[in-house]
C-alpha cells in the first residue's frame, strides 16, 4: 500500500474499481480514478490507467494513488472552472488555475504546446460530481488522457455520462454500505450490551442502563420505548431531557401501541417524517387525519424531525415498541436502516420477556414472603385471641359446677359464657371471611342489591346492641330503593363490621349515624360516630390484615384485626373503595362506595 493510503481501503472498491477499468478500456482513456469525501477531505477508492504523474509531493503513478487523500476544495475549485457537459464537467487548460494544488497530480506528458485546438492538454481535466438526496457533495469521477489525444467528442461525452450515472449510483452505494455497516457494528456493540445488561435491574433498570448505547447503535437523537411489563401494564421510558411523558397523551401512546402491534404482526417497521404528516393531515381521510395530528404532536413534544417506530416482540407475540428520533438536519430515517434496527426490536424482545420473568420472579417471592408473614401472624393472632376466651370459658364452666343452679352467680356464669361465645363466633367469623376473600378463585355472587332496605335491616339488627351500650344510634336513606351489583352477603358483612367498630369505640351516650349518599355513578354507605377516633399515623394501617389500633375499646374487646380489612377486600372486590376520615377525641367516618348499577349491568 503507497505512502498516504487509507487503511480503510488496502484494495480498491471492487465495484468501483470496475467503472474505472470500465472508462478507460472502453471509452479510452489512460487514467480514472474515484473518490469519496471523508469530511474535508477526498479519498481515492478507485484507481485504473497505466500513466504515471506528479504531485507537489512527487512522482505517483495511478495505482500508487490508490488510498491518497486531497482536499475538497482542490474539486470544488475544479468544478467553478468548468464547463457543463451533462454529468461530467470538463476543465480547460485555459481555465485551470490550480495545476500545482496539493494533491493535485497531472500526468507526464509534453502536450503543452497543441497543434489543434482539439488536442488534450495535460491541465485538461474531465470531472463528475456525485451529490447526495440532500444536495451535498459526496464523491467524483476524475478521468484524464484520452488515448487518441483529443478531447472527447459529442458520442465519447455520452458514453462519459453514462458512465458518470453509474459512479454516482456506485458511489452512493458504497456510502451507504459503509454507513449500514458502522451502524451494524455499533448495533452490534449495543446488542451485547444490552445482553450483558443485569436483568435484575428490572425493565426499567436495563433502559437506564443501555439506553446511551442503544441511541449511539441506531444512531438516534433519543428514544422512546413503551413495553409489557408482565403484570398487564407497560413500562414507559424516554431518554434524558426527551420531555415526553406518556401519561400527558394518552392517545398518542395507545396510538403508537396499537400501531406497534400491527407491524410486529406484519413483521416490519415504520418510518414517519414531518412532510408525510402534513400530506396525510391535508389529504387524507378521517383516520389518517387524525393519526397525522397525534404524529405532528409527537414530534413537535420530543423535538424530532423523523422517527423510526420498531416493534418489540418474541416469536408471534407483541411486547412494545421502540421509537426512534432524529432532530432537523439529520439525514432521515431509511429502510436499511429500519431492517438492521428490527433485529434489534427482536432482541429487545427477549430481553423484555427476561426482565418480565424476574420482575414476577422477585414480586412472587416478595408475596410468598408476605404471605409467611401473614401466616405467622394469623397463627399468632389467633392463639392469642383464641387463648383468653377460651381460658375464661374453661374457668366459668369450671364454676358453675360449684354454683346452685338458677342463683344469681350461676346466671352471672351464664351469661359471660354467652358473652365469651359470641366473641368466639365472631372471631372465627372473621376469619373465615378473611380465608374465603384470600382465595383467587373466590368471586362474588352478582345480583342486584338494594342498600336502601339492607341498611335498615343493619339498623334494626344492631339497635339492641345499640340500646345496652346506651348509644343512640340513627339512620338516613333515601325513601326509594338504591342498586349497586353484588354479593348481599359480603356488603352486608362489610356494613356490619363498620356498625360494630363503632359501637366498640364510641362512649355511652355517643351517637352512630347510618347513611346513604349518592352521586351520578356511585353510592356511599357511610357509618360515622362521635367516639374515640384513630390517630392520624395509624390511618393508613388500620385496613392492614391483624393491625390493631392504640385506640381503647369501650364496653368490649378488640376483635382479631380484620375487621376493616375484610371490608377494604369487598370494596375491592366490587370494583369500589373505602375512605375514612377521623379525628382522635372526635369521632371517626368510614365509607364504603359502591357504583351504582343500571339497566346495562351485566350479571355475567
Amino acid at each position: 500500500m503507497p505512502d498516504g493510503a487509507s487503511e480503510a481501503y488496502p484494495t480498491p472498491d471492487p465495484g468501483l474499481q470496475l467503472i474505472a477499468e470500465g472508462v478507460t478500456e472502453l471509452v479510452g482513456f489512460g487514467a480514472a480514478v474515484i473518490n469519496i469525501r471523508r469530511g474535508d477531505e477526498f479519498e481515492i477508492v478507485a484507481a485504473y490507467g497505466d500513466e504515471t504523474g506528479h504531485t507537489v509531493d512527487g512522482d505517483m503513478t495511478v495505482a500508487e494513488m490508490l488510498g491518497t487523500r486531497f482536499p475538497v476544495s482542490v474539486v470544488t475549485d475544479l468544478l467553478d472552472m468548468s464547463e457543463d457537459w451533462g454529468d461530467i464537467k470538463f476543465v480547460p487548460h485555459e481555465k485551470n488555475t490550480i495545476g500545482e494544488a496539493e494533491g493535485y497530480w497531472v500526468p507526464d506528458t509534453d502536450e503543452d504546446i497543441l497543434k489543434d485546438p482539439q488536442d488534450w492538454h495535460q491541465l485538461d481535466e474531465l470531472l463528475a460530481p456525485f451529490y447526495d438526496e440532500n444536495g451535498e457533495l459526496v464523491g467524483v469521477l476524475s478521468i484524464d488522457r484520452p488515448t487518441n489525444g483529443r478531447r472527447p467528442g459529442r458520442r465519447q461525452q455520452r458514453i462519459l455520462n453514462r458512465f458518470a450515472r453509474q459512479a454516482r449510483r456506485a458511489v452512493l452505494l458504497t456510502l451507504q454500505r459503509e454507513y449500514l455497516e458502522e451502524r451494524a457494528n455499533n448495533l452490534l456493540e449495543a446488542q451485547s450490551f444490552l445482553r450483558e445488561a443485569n436483568s435484575q435491574l428490572g425493565l426499567t433498570g436495563v433502559l437506564e442502563a443501555t439506553q446511551e448505547a442503544m441511541s449511539r447503535g441506531l444512531d438516534a437523537d433519543g428514544l422512546y420505548v413503551q413495553a409489557q411489563d408482565g403484570e398487564g401494564g407497560s413500562v414507559v421510558y424516554a431518554s434524558p431531557g426527551l420531555g415526553w411523558n406518556a401519561t400527558d397523551s394518552n392517545n398518542i401512546a395507545a396510538g403508537q401501541a396499537y400501531q406497534a402491534t400491527r407491524l410486529w404482526n406484519d413483521g416490519q417497521h415504520a418510518i414517519v417524517n414531518r412532510e408525510l404528516l402534513r400530506h396525510a393531515l391535508h389529504h387524507g381521510d378521517a383516520e389518517q387525519r387524525k393519526y397525522a395530528r397525534l404524529g405532528l404532536e409527537f414530534l413537535d413534544a420530543v423535538e424530532a424531525d423523523s422517527l423510526l417506530v420498531v416493534p418489540i416482540g418474541v416469536e408471534t407475540t407483541a411486547l412494545g415498541h421502540l421509537v426512534l428520533l432524529r432532530g432537523s438536519g439529520r439525514p432521515r430515517w431509511t429502510d436499511a436502516e429500519g431492517r438492521l434496527a428490527m433485529e434489534f426490536g427482536r432482541d429487545f424482545g427477549r430481553i423484555v420477556l427476561t426482565s418480565n420473568a424476574y420482575t414476577q420472579e422477585r414480586d412472587l417471592a416478595q408475596r410468598l414472603a408476605t404471605a409467611d408473614k401473614v401466616h405467622s401472624r394469623l397463627i399468632e393472632s389467633v392463639a392469642q385471641e383464641l387463648h383468653n376466651p377460651l381460658t375464661a370459658l374453661t374457668t366459668g364452666i369450671d364454676a358453675m359446677r360449684h354454683e346452685d343452679r338458677g342463683s344469681t352467680t350461676w346466671f352471672q356464669q351464664v351469661g359471660n359464657l354467652i358473652s365469651r361465645s359470641d366473641q368466639l363466633v365472631a372471631m372465627v367469623d372473621d376469619l373465615l371471611l378473611f380465608s374465603r376473600f384470600s382465595d383467587p378463585s373466590s368471586r362474588p355472587a352478582l345480583a342486584h342489591v338494594d342498600l336502601t332496605s339492607l341498611l335498615q335491616e343493619i339498623y334494626e339488627q344492631r339497635t339492641y346492641e345499640s340500646e345496652k351500650r346506651g348509644i343512640e344510634m340513627s339512620i338516613d336513606v333515601p325513601s326509594r330503593s338504591v342498586y349497586v351489583l353484588g354479593d348481599r352477603s359480603e356488603i352486608k358483612a362489610a356494613i356490619l363490621r363498620l356498625v360494630d367498630n363503632a359501637l366498640v369505640y364510641t362512649h355511652r351516650g355517643g351517637h352512630v349515624r347510618l347513611y346513604i349518599v349518592e352521586s351520578a355513578s356511585e353510592a356511599a354507605i357511610s357509618v360515622t360516630d362521635n367516639g374515640v377516633g384513630i390517630p392520624a399515623a395509624e390511618q393508613m394501617q388500620v385496613f392492614t390484615e391483624f393491625y390493631r389500633g392504640t385506640s381503647q375499646a369501650i364496653g368490649g374487646r378488640k376483635g382479631v384485626g380484620l375487621g376493616l380489612s375484610i371490608v377494604d377486600r369487598v370494596a375491592r372486590r366490587h370494583d369500589g373503595r373505602v375512605t375514612l376520615r377521623s379525628e382522635p377525641g372526635t369521632g371517626t367516618r368510614v365509607s364504603l362506595v359502591l357504583p351504582l348499577a343500571n339497566d346495562a349491568t351485566s350479571l355475567g
